[in-house]
């Protein structure tokens, strides 16, 4: 099965100076698929990518996988932008003032559409998963910030 593609770029902030850059495939999960399909279809409630979220869990991405494990921080996505060639851009930061993010030892960052309107930023998990990607493990704290980019090729 042919599904959407994708590239994830983080970069990590400390006390005003980059410390880590990265840039790697992420896995569009299958909990991700019906709401592709109801959007194609025209029904646009909810069905569109509004969150990231950082979570501890470090097993490597799979299909099946439809949340991430706690604890865990959810915020809306920044922006977006089209490049007209079938690919869409989601912009994301994690900056100081997300104080609830603080302490977790973040080593999964996921994209999620939010069906269920959870209250953004907060711990509750919006839904459904559309792509996640698993990293080396960075413990959010003062003086952070990561800011990221997550591009999706169709």
């Amino acid at each position: 099965m042919r599904r959407p593609i994708g590239i994830v770029r983080i970069r990590l902030v400390q006390q005003g100076r980059v410390v880590w850059k990265y840039e790697g495939r992420n896995l569009f999960v299958n909990a991700g698929l019906p709401a592709l399909a109801a959007l194609l279809g025209g029904d646009t409630s909810g069905e569109f990518a509004a969150a990231v979220g950082f979570g501890s869990g470090s097993n490597a991405p799979t299909v099946s996988d439809s949340a991430l494990t706690g604890p865990a921080y959810y915020k809306a996505l920044d922006s977006h932008s089209e490049d007209g060639n079938g690919s869409v851009t989601f912009n994301w930061s994690l900056t100081t003032a997300d104080t609830g993010a603080d302490g977790i030892t973040i080593q999964e960052l996921a994209i999620f559409a939010n069906h269920a309107s959870a209250g953004l930023p907060g711990t509750t998990a919006p839904t459904p998963m559309l792509a996640r990607k698993t990293i080396a493990p960075i413990v959010f704290g003062a003086g952070m910030s990561i800011s990221g980019t997550w591009t999706l090729t169709f």
